[in-house]
């Protein structure tokens, strides 16, 4: 997988193979975390057919509660090429990327774990499911981003606020 370097913001063509990428990276993780893990989703544009999105995949790991992340064995994940992030804390949730290369970085996948059934699990699952089954909406979202992508190409974080207030809209149902 290409992934996305450190810093950038820009948009592909779906590729069919993020299916096969998230279910490897899932098995990885399983094999790595064992029991610890109740469940995982493919989510983020990745999931959706025919969405563009930045060339790397979202995982959703559900645990038990969210405190067991802080007996991950991160010693062996980093051997893998996951890394915790250590951006902003997001109450309820930890994130970890896989990374192809270190230097210059170049992420391939983040990993959002959070308590399985809790508000981020079922946030993040009524987000992608509007997107797959709603075309217009799915449409509205890729407009946004390839706008946001070509404002911002080199600000994750503001292409990330960008899509806040459509995510949030689209999770209320409006």
């Amino acid at each position: 997988m290409k992934g996305l370097p450190a810093g950038k913001v820009f948009l592909v063509a779906h590729d069919d193979r993020w299916k096969e990428s998230f279910r490897e990276e899932a098995a990885l993780l399983r094999q790595l975390l064992g029991e610890q893990i109740v469940a995982f989703e493919h989510i983020g544009s990745t999931a959706v057919t025919g969405l563009k999105a930045k060339p790397l995949v979202d995982l959703l790991v559900g645990l038990d509660e969210l405190a067991q992340y802080d007996r991950f064995d991160f010693k062996s994940l980093g051997a893998h090429g996951f890394y915790r992030l250590r951006n902003e804390p997001i109450e309820g949730k930890e994130i970890m990327a896989k990374f192809r290369q270190l230097d210059p970085p170049v992420k391939t996948h983040v990993v959002h774990i959070v308590d399985h059934g809790g508000d981020w699990w079922k946030k993040h699952i009524l987000f992608r499911d509007r997107l797959r089954e709603n075309p217009e909406i799915s449409g509205d979202y890729e407009r946004l981003k390839l706008e946001l992508a070509d404002r911002y190409p080199g600000d994750e974080r503001a292409y990330a606020d960008g899509k806040l207030e459509f995510v949030e809209r689209v999770i209320a149902g409006n």
